[in-house]
């Protein structure tokens, strides 16, 4: 009896301490929503290619998750097809012409974080037109379709969809608790089936014509809807929507080519001024998961993240990029980094805000091709403000501007002057897909929601795959640090550390706080050839292929 016992207990004990990443010799998806995954699947299946399997889980997530994928926000994608060059594509939402950079200081009323006044001008369904535009194999009616019927059989909602449709309740429009209650009071409980026919009539138009998004009935009914709620946005401002294609960030490390986002992102600028300076200082010399090595890598998240407050939109502020990643810079930097005790950073001399209700899904073949994809509404269903007849759920994305200058926003981050309110002006964010390369083949898809400590985990995440030689999986799951420079506080995953870990940080001067942690999902083509595929445990994940 003891022998079973304690056979039980060891197998109890393997199952929680052993994961294993998902294999797949075709195609692999990582995401938040399993019915969207399974679409992409079928997609793949009946002939499309990377583009048109992102395409379609991006639809059918915005009927899945209205909370931060909705066809109201906007984002960033990076892109490897083929022979062509890897290429940035910006979905961000923009600012309305009505505003300008004392808007939300000339009548304190109007909030950037709640209701009509919160509002970008959305491009999530842009993007993925664009996308498919440029890199698509399927008709585009092909792959709007699943999501049409989805929202009218409706799907069974998570607990993690109830718990935060719970919460907005109070930040709601009258629409929001039409569409996403059963009834002015009852929510759906986990398991039961939402079904949303006027969102499949909003997305039965864009099967018609993509571009109706932002000329037809569903531009009327989302300005009509901000409008009887006093905001600014327009139909004008719909109409002169673009979406524009960057030239990626890259940096060469360890035999790869890593590939992210410039600014309106700030991620790929501090991604890689981290990985410059974990060359430059060593970090991987030090013992895997010492005292020492989360004390360093605070160290350098603190540093890179410095430079951060100077980024802005490219076409209204010249970005010191070049001196940011100078070497210059970087050695300057390293030279105040000790392993003994923390470095005090004077804020920079050259010459930040948001939520984290963001989702990130991962498409990659085992051609070498793939999308790594960031859609927000910046807060939990954003603005709370419901369209009436498609019951979109829109972006409160104007709260990522520098709103009142000089003062930290909910992150503690403090926003420079070139990310101030303009008309026609993309927020800065921290959104960071990153795609890795080898012999100019995709070896690695990547990135999380999260707000700022989305950079910080994704580039834990590549220095543990990578530095460190450990699976997607246990890379995802590890113990993880974060610090952005403001406020002064190392934070560390909340229920990971051991009490010995956090008395060693304090002890070497850090403000120790345990918080959470950005979710990452990612994937990876392996020495064989496999596609390995894992999400975070810290939050909903799913993952998928064939």
């Amino acid at each position: 009896m003891r022998k079973v016992i304690f056979l039980s207990i060891i197998i109890l004990f393997n199952l929680k301490a052993y994961a294993i990443p998902a294999h797949y010799s075709k195609l692999a998806m990582t995401g938040a929503s399993k019915p969207a995954l399974e679409i992409g699947n079928d997609i793949s299946k009946k002939g499309g290619n990377v583009v048109d399997v992102t395409v379609a889980i991006g639809l059918a997530m915005s009927v899945t998750n209205p909370f931060n994928a909705s066809l109201g926000g906007g984002g960033f994608a990076l892109i490897k097809m083929d022979k062509a060059p890897v290429r940035a594509l910006d979905f961000r939402e923009v600012a309305p012409l009505k505003t300008h950079p004392k808007y939300y200081l000339e009548n304190k009323e109007r909030s950037s974080t709640d209701g009509a006044h919160a509002i970008g001008v959305p491009g999530f369904v842009a993007g993925l037109q664009a996308m498919h535009k440029l890199y698509g194999k399927l008709k585009w009616k092909t792959l709007v379709e699943p999501a049409i019927k989805l929202a009218e059989q409706g799907f069974a909602v998570s607990g993690e969809w109830v718990e935060k449709t719970q919460r907005t309740k109070e930040k709601f429009n009258e629409y929001g608790h039409k569409y996403f209650f059963k009834n002015k009071d009852a929510s759906y409980k986990p398991a039961e089936v939402m079904k949303q026919p006027q969102l499949a009539r909003a997305l039965k138009l864009i099967q018609k014509d993509a571009s109706s998004f932002y000329s037809g009935a569903i531009a009327k009914d989302i300005v009509n809807t901000v409008k009887n709620l006093g905001g600014v946005l327009s139909e004008e401002d719909f109409k002169n929507y673009k979406v524009r294609w960057h030239k990626p960030l890259n940096f060469n490390f360890k035999g790869y080519k890593l590939y992210s986002m410039p600014p309106p992102s700030s991620g790929g600028v501090v991604m890689v001024s981290a990985l410059k300076l974990i060359e430059e200082l060593k970090l991987s010399k030090l013992p895997a998961r010492s005292y020492d090595e989360y004390h360093m890598l605070a160290e350098v998240l603190k540093a890179s993240y410095r430079g951060r407050s100077e980024l802005a939109d490219p076409d209204f502020a010249k970005n010191p990029i070049e001196e940011l990643l100078s070497d210059k810079y970087i050695k300057s930097l390293a030279k105040k980094i000790s392993v003994k005790k923390v470095a005090n950073f004077k804020p920079v001399k050259i010459n930040v805000k948001e939520s984290s209700e963001t989702t990130h899904y991962n498409v990659m073949d085992t051609n070498g091709n793939a999308v790594s994809l960031t859609v927000t509404l910046n807060g939990s269903y954003g603005s709370g403000v419901v369209s009436k007849d498609f019951g979109i759920s829109l972006n409160n994305e104007m709260d990522d501007f520098t709103t009142k200058p000089g003062e930290p926003n909910m992150f503690g981050l403090i926003q420079g002057q070139s990310n101030n309110v303009e008309p026609g002006k993309r927020p800065l964010s921290s959104m960071t897909p990153t795609l890795l390369l080898k012999d100019d083949k995709v070896k690695m898809t990547i990135g999380a929601p999260g707000g700022p400590r989305i950079i910080s985990s994704v580039l834990q995440v590549i220095y543990r795959n990578l530095y460190r030689d450990l699976d997607m999986d246990q890379s995802i799951q590890a113990l993880r640090v974060h610090h952005q420079f403001l406020p002064k506080t190392t934070y560390i995953d909340k229920h990971k550390a051991s009490p010995e870990l956090i008395k060693n940080l304090k002890a070497r001067g850090h403000n120790v706080e345990e918080s959470w942690m950005a979710r990452v999902n990612a994937i990876r083509l392996d020495d064989k050839n496999w596609l390995e595929a894992a999400f975070d445990s810290r939050g909903e994940g799913h993952y998928a292929g064939h």
